[in-house]
């Protein structure tokens, strides 16, 4: 990987990263649960994620994608505050809503993985 790349990677995910912080403010200000706004990137980006898994974005253009996937959808995606998060519900007691996220997000990160990929493959390829 060259210096070219990195950056690329590091711009990304620094958009990432402010695009989660940006959608998570956003949805407390609506007067949401924070989780919500977590649960809504951590989907939204693994279905684009497994889009450009379907359409062989890696192979076709390896430094479109190290920008793309690991970069942008890495920032705006989140495993460590999706586990706080959880951390939180249990510790609130607020055992149905932890479930109901846990699902979701589980659940519905694979669809949405699987639908992109699907989708990529079939537009793309």
């Amino acid at each position: 990987m060259n210096g070219w790349t990195i950056a690329l990677v590091g711009a990304g995910g620094a958009i990432g990263a402010l695009a989660r912080y940006g959608v998570g403010r956003l949805v407390v200000r609506a007067g949401q649960k924070a989780v919500w706004g977590t649960l809504a990137v951590n989907l939204i980006g693994t279905f684009a994620a497994g889009m450009f898994f379907g359409m062989h974005l890696g192979a076709r253009s390896p430094v479109v994608y190290a920008f793309a996937v690991p970069g942008l959808l890495g920032g705006l995606t989140t495993y460590s505050t999706l586990n706080v998060q959880k951390a939180q519900l249990a510790r609130e007691g607020r055992g149905k809503l932890l479930l109901r996220y846990a699902s979701a997000t589980y659940v519905g990160g694979w669809a949405c993985a699987a639908t992109g990929a699907a989708l990529g493959t079939l537009l793309f390829t």
